[in-house]
């Protein structure tokens, strides 16, 4: 399968060709609009979410996971834009990653702007992120390493899992700063 770049408020999918990506995937009918569209629209009316959802597929030669690419996508860092970029990994032998929840909500407490909380999440292919990859996207695009836990996930559970603790985390966060704005007007009155 190919690696894929969500935002979990999803409003975009992005799919795109690593190194190690399955070369067949890339080739059938999976990834042809009329397919996948479908698939997401049902996906997002069973989640009582109604927002449209733009894909880019990126599958030729040319579009291989490279610094120019994101930047294309308008996938890199922006400082202080408020966003989570979280990158998917299952670690190696002597480093694990953080748990994707906790990633999200170390970010959201950063995050000062009264803006929703959203995230961009980035699901390798089945055979794993390269080191390359990995360092793009860690080293120079802002992503931060995290887990989904122990277990090897095929990408398209990964893909649902990531988005569901992700979301909930985005959730999670989003209330929080709803209650303390009530805290702090609740304070400004009870200080006039």
């Amino acid at each position: 399968m190919t690696d894929m770049l969500i935002c979990a408020d999803l409003i975009l999918l992005t799919i795109v060709v690593g190194q190690l990506s399955n070369p067949e995937f890339n080739a059938t009918k999976n990834l042809l609009p009329e397919v996948y569209t479908t698939l997401i629209e049902k996906g997002m009316m069973q989640g009582g979410r109604t927002r449209q959802v733009k894909v880019d597929v990126c599958v030729s030669d040319d579009d291989t996971v490279s610094k120019e690419l994101l930047e294309k996508l308008g996938l890199l860092c922006k400082s202080d834009d408020g966003v989570a970029r979280v990158f998917l990994d299952c670690g190696d032998e002597t480093t694990i990653p953080t748990p994707a929840r906790d990633v999200v909500l170390k970010h959201c407490g950063k995050v000062t702007t009264a803006a929703p909380p959203s995230a961009i999440i980035a699901v390798g292919p089945e055979r794993g992120w390269t080191a390359e990859e990995a360092a793009l996207f860690v080293s120079e695009c802002g992503f931060e390493s995290a887990t989904l836990g122990n277990s090897i996930l095929r990408v398209d559970t990964a893909v649902i899992a990531g988005l569901g603790i992700v979301s909930a985390a985005l959730d999670e966060c989003h209330r929080e700063r709803i209650r303390e704005a009530g805290n702090d007007s609740k304070r400004q009155r009870m200080s006039d």
